[in-house]
């Protein structure tokens, strides 16, 4: 009587087992269709970023007339060069006001509101050309950053480097989520234009990779939710907490039966 009890208490423990394999790996299933036809399904069309007020932009002209150009660049001295930071990023750019233009040095304002970085870039090019035969115009958007907030282990605000950025990758700047996080409902909040979504992902699923909100946005929010654990749902329990359970039955069977023999 007294093992079949110790063998009862294992087998309860061991219910409390590391977390499901199939509620952990990202990007789940098969190929069980042809590409084109998935892809006609999830659509993957990403739309270029629109200049709003108060965006900030970094941007560079560079020409064979240096001396020129220098007096349309910002002096990036009192960042020491970098940008590497949100501050150095405020203090080397041009804010977009509230009227939709920048006021660029010798230029005056320039309308950008409403303009992709491309257009924007293109603009300036055409302005700069007044003052510089042959010159080039570098224009990025400073305040590029997103937000990830919930079950992931550092949570915090990222500034983005590169042109694009997927819903994964994000995950991975915050140390990725955490044992208890619900892998099937993380949830992306986007304002476009005056329009405020919440769209629910489920990172589970591969068919994401088609996702028009696979890729993110200039201030996109990523709240990773917690796994809600049900009475019956004892598989959500993390691995330590499973052997620190073991461990202790484990001392138990010591202290009380192996002892009384």
């Amino acid at each position: 009587m007294r093992y079949f009890k110790f063998a009862f208490l294992i087998y309860a423990i061991s219910l409390t087992s590391c977390v499901s394999l199939k509620k952990s790996i990202y990007l789940q299933g098969e190929y069980t269709k042809a590409l084109a036809e998935v892809e006609r399904d999830y659509s993957a069309t990403k739309s270029d970023y629109i200049v709003k007020p108060n965006d900030n932009l970094y941007i560079r002209v560079t020409s064979t007339d240096e001396r020129t150009s220098a007096f349309l660049n910002f002096d990036m001295r009192s960042t020491n060069g970098r940008i590497d930071n949100p501050m150095a990023a405020t203090l080397a750019g041009y804010r977009v006001d509230l009227d939709g233009s920048i006021n660029y040095p010798f230029i005056g304002k320039i309308y950008v509101q409403g303009l992709t970085i491309s257009e924007v870039r293109d603009k300036i090019q055409i302005a700069v050309s007044k003052y510089l035969d042959t010159s080039s115009v570098d224009v990025k958007l400073l305040n590029d950053n997103i937000t990830i907030i919930g079950e992931v282990r550092e949570p915090g605000r990222f500034l983005l480097y590169a042109e694009e950025i997927n819903l994964l990758e994000a995950i991975s700047m915050a140390g990725d989520m955490t044992d208890f996080a619900n892998r099937k409902t993380v949830r992306l909040i986007r304002k476009e234009g005056e329009v405020q979504q919440m769209i629910k992902i489920n990172t589970l699923d591969e068919k994401i990779m088609f996702s028009p909100y696979f890729y993110l946005k200039a201030g996109d929010i990523i709240y990773v939710e917690p796994r809600r654990l049900k009475s019956w749902q004892l598989s959500s329990i993390p691995v330590g907490l499973t052997l620190t359970a073991i461990n202790t039955a484990i001392l138990i069977y010591t202290v009380y039966i192996v002892n009384q023999d």
